[in-house]
């Protein structure tokens, strides 16, 4: 990235952050009566935006019963699993997972990165894949963060976005939250690429299997620290819905 587009980058990353800030003050504020749903200058989301209403949901009814869903189901059903893990699972197993899952990661972050004809972030990534699959012992150790080698993180959706696809209608996808159409269709090629190369799809013991998925999802949702309803504001599917579309619009442009 030349210095140009650092720049303008960390400007939105700025804007970004300056929105969040707004948003949360409204929690100390009344609610507005009406807040018009007209957004004739509605700008595409693959750019970063400050304004809320300035974002491409024409889906946000629909969206808001599955965001309401997602919250009932992490409440009851995931945050159970995952306290009951982080209380029998010692820590340094739990990174070791972490460790496992986020190195196999790798691969759909090295094939986007071809994709996307990137030099760099293609070598660092395979260089990763290598010496955690090997020296880290099938990725349950990251010696390559320790050698200097930083993770990049690349997948379909900004692929696509890098190629001029635009993001599309905002979505909330059960279990998986925010998202877009374009994010959405990215989602489902990377998981069916993650599907086929899985490891355990070779091996001679289909009962290996059964522990793997759950153990998937069970790690990926101890990795994330958000809590549904805990933001503060009253507006958090709007914040929420701000944040994701502006965070994917830098990845993008990256």
């Amino acid at each position: 990235m030349n210095a140009l587009a650092l720049t303008m980058a960390r400007q939105r990353a700025a804007l970004v952050i300056t929105a969040c800030l707004m948003l949360g003050a409204c929690a100390s504020t009344p609610p507005p009566q009406t807040v018009s749903e007209q957004t004739p200058d509605s700008v595409p989301v693959t750019q970063t935006t400050a304004n809320p209403l300035a974002i491409n949901d024409p889906l946000e009814g629909f969206n808001r019963r599955v965001y309401r869903f997602n919250a009932l189901a992490d409440a009851y059903v995931l945050m159970p699993v995952v306290q009951v893990y982080r209380k029998v699972t010692p820590g340094f197993a739990r990174t070791g997972v972490q460790n496992f899952f986020s190195n196999l990661g790798e691969i759909n972050t090295f094939a986007n990165s071809v994709l996307q004809i990137k030099p760099k972030s293609t070598a660092v990534t395979l260089s990763r894949f290598v010496i955690n699959s090997t020296v880290g012992l099938a990725g349950l150790f990251d010696p390559a963060t320790a050698i200097g080698l930083n993770q990049y993180n690349e997948d379909l959706g900004q692929t696509l976005g890098h190629y001029g696809v635009g993001a599309g209608p905002y979505l909330v996808l059960p279990f998986f939250g925010p998202s877009s159409l374009r994010d959405s269709v990215g989602l489902a090629g990377d998981q069916a690429f993650f599907f086929v190369l899985d490891p355990l799809q070779f091996d001679d013991h289909p009962w290996a299997r059964v522990p793997y998925w759950p153990l998937y999802v069970i790690n990926k949702r101890d990795t994330v620290n958000f809590r549904y309803y805990q933001t503060g504001s009253p507006f958090e599917y709007t914040l929420v819905r701000l944040v994701y579309l502006n965070y994917r619009a830098l990845q993008v442009e990256q």
